[in-house]
This record gives structure tokens, sequence and C-alpha cells, in this order.
């Protein structure tokens, strides 16, 4: 049996030192809900999940 090989991507809201994570979309048609969030929520690469701190 082969591994589960997907990539699950994740992020932080507010700033890079956030503990507030999200799981990003896997699939296409989820990422209209996503893209619905308020303008001022930025996301961030978190640096608490391994991540290298970018926006």
């Amino acid at each position: 049996m082969r591994g589960d090989r997907r990539q699950i991507q994740t992020a932080v809201m507010g700033s890079a030192d956030s503990e507030e994570p999200l799981m990003l979309p896997l699939e296409a048609i989820e990422l209209d809900a996503f893209r619905y969030r308020p303008e001022h929520d930025t996301f961030w690469c978190g640096l608490l999940l391994g991540g290298c701190g970018g926006m």
C-alpha cells in the first residue's frame, strides 16, 4: 500500500508569531468560501509550525 503523499498546507492568522492556525483548502471547490473571509485578516507562514514567517 502506498503512503499518503498529499501536502497539507497550514497558515496562521494575524502575525507570524500567531497561535491561531488555519487549514487552507485542499480542493478548488472549497476556495470560494475561504476567499470570503474579512479583508482585515492576514495570513502568515507560522513560525510555531516551523514555517518561514512570511506573509
